[in-house]
């Protein structure tokens, strides 16, 4: 036999299923809020920040080329500028880096430095690795040569300028972290290609087209080597670097 139900029995019957249903939801949802942290949805700590591990410059010249002497005419004499085009790609994280010239590098002076004469160092600005390779111009401004005038064969006329790169010198000149350093080297040639050359003059000795490279003479007990360069432990002891 069918059961007759009042409208109002129906209707408290559908209130009790719609109160249900919305318990059953914010179940639901609560659920979902706990669990999202555990999926790594919510950050809620900063991530630590990494400083950039600094790299060596790595140097690329542009102009003059590298491969060509430079000739020091009396043109340049007169001028005493020489402008350079360079690139340089490292990580700085912040430091500056830093270039200066040698003339001669790797030949031991009197005073045992590894050149003849040097630069103060320029700072050329900072980068990062991802900024590709980065161009700036320095300039050298020439003074004298070593011997300038005073050869006795055409090779006393050959030189070395270096540029080198680092993020900071010691007092000796060198970088202060003989990893931390870059550089090119062009020739110096002190006279004009394009000058007469007398035959008949035993003190025309000609102007070379390019130079012998650099001999290093064997260390003895009495006498060092002839030549020194700035990866040397001498260069980094307390007078170059003092506390």
């Amino acid at each position: 036999m069918p059961t007759v139900t009042s409208p109002r029995l129906r209707r408290a019957a559908a209130r009790a299923a719609r109160s249900r249903l919305v318990a059953a939801l914010a179940r639901s949802l609560a659920a979902a809020a706990l669990a999202a942290p555990a999926a790594g949805c919510l950050v809620l700590s900063t991530p630590e920040y990494e400083e950039p591990t600094q790299t060596a410059p790595v140097l690329m010249a542009t102009s003059p080329d590298v491969f060509r002497p430079i000739y020091i005419t009396e043109l340049i004499k007169s001028q005493k500028i020489i402008d350079f085009d360079t690139t340089v790609q490292s990580e700085d994280n912040g430091d500056p880096v830093q270039v200066r010239f040698y003339i001669n590098y790797g030949v031991r002076d009197r005073e045992k430095r590894p050149f003849w004469d040097e630069t103060n160092p320029e700072p050329v600005g900072t980068g990062t690795l991802a900024d590709g390779r980065r161009s700036f111009r320095i300039r050298w401004y020439y003074k004298s040569l070593p011997g300038d005038g005073m050869w006795q064969t055409a090779a006393d006329k050959c030189h070395t300028l270096t540029m080198m790169a680092s993020h900071g010198f010691n007092l000796c000149g060198c970088p202060k972290d003989p990893r931390d350093m870059g550089w090119l080297t062009w020739q110096l040639i002190d006279c004009d290609p394009n000058e007469i050359r007398d035959p008949s003059n035993p003190d025309d000795l000609g102007c070379p087209t390019s130079c012998p490279a650099l001999e290093c003479t064997p260390a003895t007990a009495d006498e060092p080597s002839n030549c020194l360069r700035c990866e040397d432990p001498s260069l980094h002891d307390e007078d170059c670097e003092p506390e």
